[in-house]
This record gives structure tokens, sequence and C-alpha cells, in this order.
């Protein structure tokens, strides 16, 4: 338990306040809109920023009692898909960060940038799919399971076709079952890129108010998955050729260490571009690139297993201050 996690009157007032918080976003994010899509995007941050700053138990005070609101408001379902999806990989997240204390030392000391996003992607991956085993036993089989969100899609797909008039090009009945498997997939890989975003954020608000504890990392040195995140993905990826459950399990794996992968290609991007005069334009252009088409992201990903592998960053060596230049 970090020295910070005080039980005193303040500190379990903004645990509870926090916790009120996350709440009552999710609440407005359950009720949708366009509103509600946007604040989605910051459903971790008051669980996040109540760990960094007060304490890893008040954090967790914070997930657990805007878990129970949401459970009897607006419905239990509601509070399992926020304890699972939210609160538990935001949690789980600051507490990797800050070197999984226990016992009064840090059960991690290297790599923590690393760790802090493995955490929740290991909580997003394993709820999904739990979901997917679960509902192909309750439904009898995955597709069946899946109908639901096949209907919408075939719909939106089915509109899309006749308002663009594109003929025999796209046959939404086929593309909207290719679009009911990606689903889970994509909510997995999607919420893990929120949950990293959401902790970057937090770490610098808490570090912004002195509240952080620790020194900022060095995210583009230390962010280094462990050795067997490589083989997974590559299982993952042979599970894609599967179909039914195993293949829809493959996708979530694929998609969501692929995106844990090409963090790891980015941070070594960032290094060998680190000290170069060009290196806010080229990094500029990277993330819009990534940002614009997505599909740039396969390369990354590749880049992140060779790193596992191979050690790139350890051959690059930081080149420091730039010395002055003497006068001609």
């Amino acid at each position: 338990m970090p020295e910070k996690s005080v039980l005193s009157w303040p500190n379990v007032a903004v645990s509870v306040l926090g916790g009120v918080a996350a709440a009552v976003i999710f609440a407005v994010v359950a009720r949708g809109g366009v509103g509600g899509l946007l604040l989605a995007h910051l459903a971790p941050l008051p669980i996040m920023i109540v760990a960094f700053a007060f304490g890893l138990i008040h954090g967790g005070t914070a997930a657990i009692l805007a878990t129970v609101i949401l459970s009897f408001w607006p419905h239990p379902v509601i509070g399992m898909a926020y304890g699972l999806l939210i609160a538990a990989p935001a949690w789980s997240a600051v507490y990797a960060a800050l070197g999984a204390p226990r016992g009064g030392r840090d059960r991690l000391t290297r790599n923590l940038p690393g760790w802090a996003a493995l955490a929740p992607a290991i909580f997003l991956a394993a709820a999904i799919i739990l979901w997917l085993i679960v509902a192909t036993i309750v439904f009898g089989s995955l597709d069946d399971a899946l109908n639901p969100i096949r209907a919408r899609a075939f719909i939106l797909l089915d509109m899309m076709v006749r308002e663009r008039d594109l003929g025999d090009k796209i046959d939404p009945t086929t593309l909207s079952g290719s679009v009911a498997r990606a689903v889970p997939a994509f909510v997995a890989a999607y919420g893990l890129l929120i949950h990293v975003v959401n902790l970057w954020l937090a770490a610098r608000i808490a570090e912004a108010s002195k509240l952080l504890g620790r020194p900022w990392p060095d995210i583009a040195r230390e962010f280094r998955l462990p050795r067997p995140i490589g083989g997974l993905f590559l299982s993952g990826v042979v599970l894609t050729f599967f179909e039914g459950l195993a293949g829809a399990i493959g996708l979530v794996l694929a998609t969501t260490l692929g995106l844990l992968l090409a963090f790891q290609g980015l941070a070594v991007a960032h290094i060998f571009l680190r000290g170069s005069r060009s290196s806010a334009l080229v990094l500029a252009i990277i993330y819009f690139t990534l940002g614009l088409l997505g599909w740039p992201i396969l390369f990354f990903a590749a880049l992140g297993v060779a790193d596992l592998i191979f050690n790139y960053r350890d051959r690059k060596t930081d080149p420091g201050p730039t010395a002055m230049q003497k006068p001609d």
C-alpha cells in the first residue's frame, strides 16, 4: 500500500466523489447520443486520477463504488459491464504503473509503462473472451449470439448501399456477418486505446498537481512487453483462421496484443528519431497517418514483435543534450 493511501476523511471523501463522478459519466454514456459517445472516452479517468493522486486504496474504493451505483441504477448488467470493462482495467493500469506495490515494496521495478498498458489489456481481453464463451453456450452457437449485432450492421450497410447506389459491389448480408464477428475484438482493442490515453492523462494531471509521487518515466525507452506476448499474439493470429468460437477468441487476442505491440513499435520509432531535428515533424506525420488510415498500425505491430526479439533500442544510445556549436 503506498504511503499516500491514508484513511483520512478528506481522502475518503475524494474516493467517494471519484466513484460518483465515474458512475455519472458512464450513466450518461449508457443513455447514448453523440455527447455520451464522446464522454465515453473519459470513463476511466476519475478512477485513475484518484488512484494516482490519493493512493490505490482510494482508487479501488472509487472503482467499487461506481460499480455498485451502476448495478442498482440503471441495471445490474450495466454495473457488471462497467466493472469488467472500465473499473478493473483502469485500477489495474495504475497499480502496474506504480510498481505493483505489496508488503511495503514494489514487485515491478522495470518497464513500468509496458506493464501499465498490459494490465488493462489482460482484463479487457479476458472479459470479452469470457462473454464470447458464455454467449456461445447460452445461445447454442456464436452466430446466434452475434445475431443482434449482425442485424444492426445489415441495416446500416443496406442503407449505405442504397443511398450510394453501389449495386452488387457490396453484399450487405456477407459483410454484416464479418462486421459482427469483428465487433468483440474491436471493443477490446479500442477499449485498450482509451485506457492507455486516459492513463497518460491522469498521470499528467497528478504530476501537475504535485501528487504523482514518482518521477515521470522515459516511456519510449521503458515501454517493453514480456517476450511471451509475442508468442501469444502469433497464436491469436493463427486462431483467426478457424471458424466459430476459436476464430473469435483468436481475433480478440490478435487485435488487443497487436495494439500493445504497435505501442512498442512506436516506442522504437521515438527512440530512433530522438535527437533528430525533424523528429517532431516525422512523428506528427506518423500519428496523422495512423489516425487517418489506420492500417499502417500493422507495420508498427510487426516492428514491436521484432523489438521483442532483437532489442533495437538497446543498440541505440541517447544523443544526450546537443553540444554547443563552436563559432566559425
